[in-house]
């Protein structure tokens, strides 16, 4: 969604799912003000590579995981390996 917004299908996206992330995510960056805490940044990123490399696992999942962990569940959503 970052990388090309207004297209969610481009990320993988029905446009109710990125309806509801961008709602999320406008909803956590207006109670953090304009210092989003790093571990949330981190998450954003990791999803984004995530949609982008069409890595295993359900990276929406995986985000949901990561906003009430603070940690990306790599154990989940990963990169593919090497030559598959």
């Amino acid at each position: 969604m970052k990388t090309h917004p207004g297209s969610p299908e481009r990320c993988g996206l029905t446009e109710f799912e990125a309806a509801g992330l961008l709602r999320a995510l406008k909803a956590a960056s207006d109670l953090a003000g304009d210092d989003m805490p790093d571990w949330k940044q981190a998450c954003i990123d990791t999803y984004v590579l995530c949609q982008e490399e069409k890595w295993l696992g359900s990276c929406h999942d995986c985000f949901r995981s990561c906003q009430g962990q603070k940690e990306w569940p790599a154990n989940n959503c990963r990169r593919p390996k090497k030559g598959n």
